[in-house]
């Protein structure tokens, strides 16, 4: 039987696709309410479970725009948030003005060494809400390495979006839902081969998203570029595809139906 390392891979193959796709998509998550217990899985166990508090230092890998990060620095921590876009850090920053407790910093937690960066085994609480930056067993490991305390590990699964979905078929791009699935199977087996015992919760959510057309073609282009490279006539499909879709006022709408998964454990 293969390892866990072997089995699970990265999915995405085009680094700079990625990040411009997030980049894009920045303005987007800064517009989104701030976390709660009531709208958020992740902060949720953090306050059922008490695995915060005041003076704790955290970790927030793949913080986007710092809602997370700023959250958890208002309850009395102190939070180092990192992201690959620039863009999502730039606008953390801003959002987190007034805020000492809380900073960020731009890396791609794929090649990061956490020993180079000073943060092995430095934070009470390492928090991956919901980011591709966990994409293998070696980035899900980094989250135990970089803690002293406790992790939270959320992610989606069980995804279907009416308007990815057909936008895979029209490419011919696999699915990235596999991959989201078999994570959380991945990460359990890692961590009780290492000897933890993670705790499992779940949460069915459904989104609305509107985006005007142009934005839409850009940002579902690149997303699907980050893991197969797209020849001109495919790109010329997905944009006759969305075209189509959008409504007389030229946006698209997307439902997103998931469910949410989140994996916690102590180190």
């Amino acid at each position: 039987m293969t390892s866990v390392y072997e089995r699970w891979q990265q999915q995405y193959t085009n680094k700079q696709s990625g990040i411009d796709w997030w980049n894009s998509m920045a303005a987007d998550f800064a517009d989104h309410e701030p976390p709660t217990s009531k709208n958020s899985l992740a902060m949720r166990i953090i306050e059922r479970e008490n695995l915060l508090r005041p003076g704790f230092k955290v970790l927030d890998v793949g913080c986007g725009t710092g809602r997370y990060s700023i959250a958890l620095a208002q309850k009395g921590a102190s939070v180092t948030g990192t992201d690959i876009s620039p863009k999502m850090i730039e606008l953390a920053e801003k959002a987190a003005v007034g805020i000492p407790s809380v900073r960020f910093s731009c890396d791609d937690w794929h090649t990061l060494e956490l020993k180079d960066k000073g943060w092995y085994r430095q934070f009470d609480l390492v928090l991956a809400n919901m980011t591709p930056a966990i994409a293998d067993a070696k980035t899900f490991s980094k989250l135990s390495d970089a803690s002293r305390r406790w992790c939270v590990f959320a992610k989606p699964s069980r995804r279907v979006n009416s308007v990815l979905d057909p936008l895979h078929e029209i490419s011919g791009a696999p699915r990235d839902t596999k991959s989201l699935d078999e994570a959380i199977v991945f990460a359990f087996e890692l961590l009780w081969k290492r000897g933890y015992s993670p705790k499992i919760e779940y949460m069915p959510e459904t989104w609305h998203n509107k985006k005007p057309l142009k934005a839409a073609i850009l940002q579902y282009t690149k997303r699907i570029e980050s893991y197969k490279e797209l020849n001109e006539e495919q790109k010329i499909q997905i944009k006759k595809y969305l075209t189509g879709l959008a409504d007389r006022d030229g946006f698209i709408e997307e439902t997103t139906k998931t469910t949410i998964v989140a994996l916690y454990w102590s180190v």
